[in-house]
């Protein structure tokens, strides 16, 4: 079907043009003008006083850790082995078990969803995750090849460093490994270790970073490598996180993650919070919204190898965020932006959530929603968010409070 968005305030990836168009026929975005040029036979939709963003794009998460509270009493930990062995014995995890993974999943995307996200990076095993990641709400990103992390003890994913990142090279996918995440001696030489394994190119995706040297930050840069920043998880674990503003001084490719509720943020929301909280403490200057912005989508975009992504242009991929927010500064609005915020979502095309406002356009494409309220705010959504928020409480077998998905029953 052919739709079309008009009088919107739409932010590129480039720039931002004030009251445009955007065209959009099944998956992907067919015209983007600075006035309405109504295509033929094109619902048209006024957007007038929204802002219109690419979809977002989460670089790090682990949805099979969909749950909450988050786990640690012996913080700050030496590396992520100490905290996933306390993770394994608490009582969370035990509860968390009872729910079936395909259910996590589903929590995952929706959790995301809500957030403005429409794509992701689930780290685990292909096999793993070809099993559970069918019918989300959102994409997820399964084109990639992986280490689980540059240590001795990591978990035995992939089929090797070298061996996974020169599939990576070959085929212009990413290479994605956790790197420097803690302080023990193997994980500090986690960088000289990647470089001595001919593992460090533009393919190469580093996931936190948090004991990065000068050296090695000179390294990522000579190999135009890219890292994922996940400042509440690294914060909570390690009570520290990376050298940001150094790394995109040299020149690396910065995106963000929000890695798993159970150690990270609860949303796209929070991460941002506490990447202007960390970046005034360390530098003693805010950062630029602008920045930000481009972590969740150019950049995002770049360091996943996504060609169709990240940009609101001619042949992209129809994912769309829709936000309320001042024209003046469109990027600060959506780094400062809340649950209620969020006008619509859109995802290969297809409306996946909004608010209620957008119940026409639901109805005129056949597309069965819920209707939620979301911490106070009438929204509707696609799919049985309420059905599997029944369905993980009659696992745990109580009224489990879920604080990365504040819904309930409009």
């Amino acid at each position: 079907m052919a739709w079309e968005l008009v009088n919107g305030t739409i932010v590129t990836g480039k720039d931002a043009i004030d009251r445009g168009t955007v065209q959009i026929d099944k998956e992907h975005i067919t015209h983007v003008s600075k006035s309405a040029r109504k295509a033929q036979d094109a619902m048209q939709i006024d957007v007038s006083g929204m802002l219109i963003f690419p979809g977002l794009i989460n670089c790090h998460d682990h949805l099979l850790g969909t749950y909450v509270p988050r786990v640690g009493d012996r913080r700050p930990y030496m590396n992520w082995l100490e905290w996933d062995n306390d993770l394994k014995s608490a009582p969370q995890y035990a509860e968390r078990q009872q729910i079936e993974s395909s259910d996590l999943y589903q929590l995952g995307g929706f959790r995301h969803l809500l957030c403005g996200i429409t794509r992701v990076q689930d780290h685990i095993p292909h096999f793993v995750r070809e099993l559970f990641a069918k019918n989300m709400p959102i994409r997820i990103i399964s084109d990639f090849a992986m280490a689980h992390s540059v240590t001795s003890y990591a978990l035995k994913w992939g089929d090797g460093i070298e061996i996974e990142h020169a599939k990576a090279v070959e085929k212009k996918i990413p290479f994605i490994t956790h790197c420097s995440e803690g302080f023990d001696e193997e994980t500090l030489k986690s960088v000289s270790t990647l470089q001595s394994k001919n593992a460090l190119s533009r393919q190469t995706v580093l996931v936190h970073g948090i004991a990065f040297s000068d050296k090695d930050i000179e390294l990522l840069a000579e190999n135009k490598c890219n890292v994922v920043w996940c400042p509440v998880s690294n914060l909570y674990m390690f009570e520290q996180t990376a050298r940001v503003k150094e790394l995109m001084d040299a020149g690396v490719n910065v995106c963000l993650g929000t890695d798993s509720p159970m150690s990270g943020s609860f949303s796209i929301f929070e991460e941002f919070r506490a990447a202007r909280e960390f970046y005034r403490f360390a530098y003693g200057r805010e950062i630029d919204d602008r920045l930000l912005v481009d972590m969740l989508t150019v950049n995002a975009a770049r360091a996943m190898c996504l060609s169709d992504a990240g940009e609101i242009a001619e042949g992209k991929r129809a994912d769309l965020l829709l936000i309320d927010g001042n024209t003046s500064n469109p990027w600060a609005s959506l780094t400062h932006a809340d649950y209620s915020d969020i006008m619509l979502v859109i995802a290969d095309g297809v409306p996946k959530y909004g608010d209620v406002a957008f119940a026409p356009v639901f109805d005129a494409m056949k597309i069965p929603y819920q209707n939620l309220l979301v911490k106070g705010s009438r929204k509707i959504i696609a799919g049985d968010v309420l059905g599997l928020l029944g369905r993980v409480r009659s696992a745990v077998k109580f009224n489990k409070e879920l604080d990365f998905l504040p819904i309930e029953a409009a």
